[in-house]
């Protein structure tokens, strides 16, 4: 080989040294690069999470202090009256209903003369026995009671001069009811005087017997016979006056007789309780024998309700439950009593029981022996009852059943949107939007309603 050929050759084995250096390098500075990218990704993701960790915090205490704010506003704002007309639509018939609903309890304010020439009538809300209620209704009969009911007898004999009370009459405690002529008083009060007398004497006779006593002229003996007599005169006296006191007369009427001597046959009866007379059994003319009745007075705040129960209703019905009573001379009126006895023994051919009620009664509307619904209020359960309206109180608004309310202005009512129940004798119960007491127009509702729709032409009426 020449000198040249070494040489060309020395020179590529250099560059292939050369070129296989720059490659180890390069895979190298490649393999450096990718660790350290590693390293910095590692490095990064731990600051990355850190990041959304934070952010996701700060998100949940925003949401916290919203709700937290939202509460305060809701709870500030509870139980403040709410500015009419409100604009809260009323449910629509369905999806495809054009209508447009009424709003709730906005007002319609009417000038004064407009008023009364539309002759508007206000009805108070009432209430009634609920469906379900109703449904177990028992029939009871109104009855005095017993515990308040107190007889005016006659505790002498003799002949009826007059009777001052008639039945239904309400009578004060102490007011005469009726007057008797009596032998029977006029003899008692002979006795007395007689007794009087004797007394009086006797008195004397002591008085002399203590002088002569004193100064030797009279034995203790005599003494003592003296005290003995005057003292058994006291008690007749005292016996006496407590027979006119049992036969009628009063203290003022004793006192007069002892000091004027006149005898009077006539004997006054005074109501001993304040009440109504339930019955009268004597009339003026009559002779009479002592200890006879003559008026019944009773105190008739107080009744009772007597029903029938069947034996396999007994078991939710126990002394001290609530009871609901109805009457059909009284629509739209509840009273409410507690069950007062259950008859321990059923009638055999009925199979019911007989359950006492006791409930107030003080304007005097349940009267004696009218017929009433009882419901028993569920052991341990509410009353079911509804409020109720008359029927030509509700109107119709769109897809909407409403009433039109009265204000604390005369002239101003309130549409108010209600859910009613089926209509009973003229009257249907209120299943939402009513409270029993408030008032409600019925003669005139008709008008408001035409008014109303003048004024809201976008409201329309579905007849």
């Amino acid at each position: 080989m020449s000198e040249t050929d070494e040489q060309k050759t020395t020179e590529t084995q250099a560059a292939d040294d050369s070129a296989t250096k720059q490659a180890k390098q390069a895979t190298n500075a490649t393999a450096t690069t990718a660790r350290t990218e590693k390293s910095r990704v590692e490095q990064a993701s731990p600051r990355r999470l850190s990041r959304a960790i934070v952010a996701l915090v700060a998100l949940v205490a925003l949401i916290v202090i919203a709700l937290l704010l939202w509460r305060y506003t809701t709870q500030r704002s509870a139980g403040q009256p709410v500015p009419a007309p409100r604009t809260v639509a009323m449910e629509q018939s369905s999806a495809t209903d054009n209508t447009t609903s009424a709003p709730t309890d906005e007002t319609i304010t009417l000038p004064a003369d407009a008023v009364a020439r539309a002759g508007i009538a206000l009805e108070t809300v009432g209430e009634q026995l609920a469906p379900e209620g109703a449904a177990q209704a028992a029939t009871g009969v109104v009855q005095a009671n017993a515990y308040r009911v107190t007889p005016v007898v006659a505790l002498v004999g003799g002949r009826v001069e007059r009777v001052s009370a008639e039945l239904g009459q309400n009578v004060r405690q102490g007011q005469t009811v009726a007057v008797v002529f009596s032998d029977e008083l006029a003899q008692a009060q002979a006795r007395y005087l007689a007794a009087q007398a004797d007394l009086e004497e006797h008195h004397k006779h002591h008085q002399r017997t203590t002088q002569l006593v004193e100064i030797g002229a009279a034995s203790r003996e005599e003494f003592e016979q003296a005290t003995t007599k005057l003292r058994m005169a006291e008690a007749t006296v005292a016996a006496e006056r407590q027979r006119l006191l049992l036969l009628g007369l009063t203290p003022e009427r004793i006192t007069a007789l002892r000091s004027s001597a006149q005898i009077s046959s006539e004997v006054s009866l005074p109501a001993p309780v304040a009440g109504t007379v339930i019955s009268r059994a004597v009339n003026a003319g009559e002779v009479i024998e002592a200890n006879k009745e003559i008026l019944r007075v009773a105190d008739l705040a107080s009744v009772w309700v007597v029903g029938q129960v069947y034996e396999k209703d007994l078991a939710r019905v126990r002394v001290g439950s609530g009871a609901s009573v109805t009457s059909e001379a009284y629509a739209g009126r509840v009273w409410r009593g507690r069950v007062a006895y259950v008859d321990p023994q059923l009638d055999p051919a009925t199979r019911t029981a007989q359950v006492r009620v006791e409930l107030a009664n003080t304007d005097r509307a349940l009267k004696l022996g009218m017929y009433v619904n009882v419901a028993f209020a569920t052991i341990g359960g509410a009353e079911q009852t509804a409020p109720v309206i008359s029927t030509n109180a509700v109107q119709q608004l769109g897809a909407q059943q409403v009433v039109f309310v009265a204000t604390n202005e005369p002239n101003v009512f309130a549409l108010r949107p209600v859910r009613v129940g089926a209509e009973a004798n003229g009257r249907v119960p209120v299943l939402e939007g009513l409270q029993v007491g408030e008032r409600v127009v019925t003669q005139g509702s008709f008008m408001l309603r035409a008014e109303w729709l003048k004024l809201h032409p976008a409201t329309t009426a579905q007849r």
